[in-house]
């Protein structure tokens, strides 16, 4: 038996310390880096018509983040059943104590009206009500739901927020297009397009300060052993200067301004099995574009998740 135990409390003790090394102090400061690389290229032609084209996009973007204090319950991570189920008790017992109370909040509703602003009134009558409920069944039942509806379980989730977000980006893009048309030069016209941009990723005008935090986040599952990421992106389309040459008598020559998105805005958040103590983290994700020749192709991201 003593040996058992001896097991027991080990066993427990490795648990907790497994647990411990995964999650930071509440403050702690953090990084996620994240690239994102979009390359397309190639050439379409038939009898009459043909284009050729050449893409490339690139982001990086760094949020600094901080640890959040750790809680029994996730804001990233799907509920597992265990925890559906005991959210499901707290919400019952929440209920229950707040029926059986309701004779002490009446009584506590006409203390209130009988004793108006005088202090001592009302803390003489709250004390005489507190004696008269002593030992009542109701109350005992009430304060036992009102432990099971505010015990904490144990703080197995730790999620950083961000609180600064920057990057740099570059947009590379050319195509040739050659139509073949009566109305054109030797019965084809042709046209190039350039679309450059690149600097630093800005917020959208006018945005307030606390916007530069951005919207992604990390959380840390020491139960289940997995990180959740969701990637930072940027809050303002891309800009870029366009630049179109030709002969077509249907097209103008000429430059003009223009905002791309990047990455697709249905990226969703990464979940990847946490390796070591979960300090540093990584991982590389793709995602195929669809669309016309030179914006369909494959978005390859990198991301870095690193604690200190």
């Amino acid at each position: 038996m003593k040996c058992t135990a001896v097991f027991v409390a080990a066993l427990t003790a490795l648990t907790v310390q497994a647990r411990a090394d995964v999650l930071a102090a509440k403050g702690a400061k953090g990084t996620l880096e994240v690239e994102y690389v979009f390359e397309s290229s190639g050439k379409k032609a038939d009898r009459n018509d043909s284009r050729e084209w050449r893409t490339k996009r690139s982001l990086k973007l760094t949020a600094d983040l901080t640890a959040q204090e750790p809680g029994p319950y996730s804001s990233l991570h799907d509920m597992n059943a265990g925890e559906k189920t005991d959210l499901k008790k707290k919400e019952a017992a929440a209920k229950s104590a707040q029926q059986k109370m309701a004779p002490t909040s009446d009584a506590i509703e006409k203390i209130m009206k009988k004793c108006g602003e005088d202090e001592a009134c009302i803390s003489r009558e709250v004390q005489a009500l507190g004696f008269s409920m002593q030992g009542d069944p109701q109350i005992e039942s009430a304060k036992k739901d009102v432990a099971v509806a505010t015990k904490q379980g144990a703080a197995t989730y730790q999620t950083w927020r961000p609180t600064l977000q920057k990057g740099t980006y570059t947009i590379d893009e050319s195509a040739h297009n050659v139509l073949a048309d009566p109305i054109c030069p030797n019965l084809h016209c042709t046209t190039d397009e350039t679309r450059k941009g690149s600097g630093e990723v800005a917020l959208p005008p006018g945005a307030k300060p606390e916007a530069a935090a951005g919207v992604s986040a990390v959380e840390v599952d020491s139960t289940g052993k997995t990180l959740t990421v969701v990637l930072p992106v940027p809050l303002f389309p891309l800009p870029y200067t366009e630049t179109i040459k030709t002969n077509s008598p249907d097209k103008k020559s000429g430059t003009s301004q223009g905002m791309l998105r990047f990455p697709p805005n249905d990226l969703k958040p990464v979940k990847v099995a946490l390796k070591g103590d979960g300090r540093d983290q990584s991982g590389t994700e793709t995602i195929k574009v669809p669309g016309a020749a030179g914006a369909e192709g494959t978005v390859t991201v990198r991301w870095k998740f690193t604690a200190r």
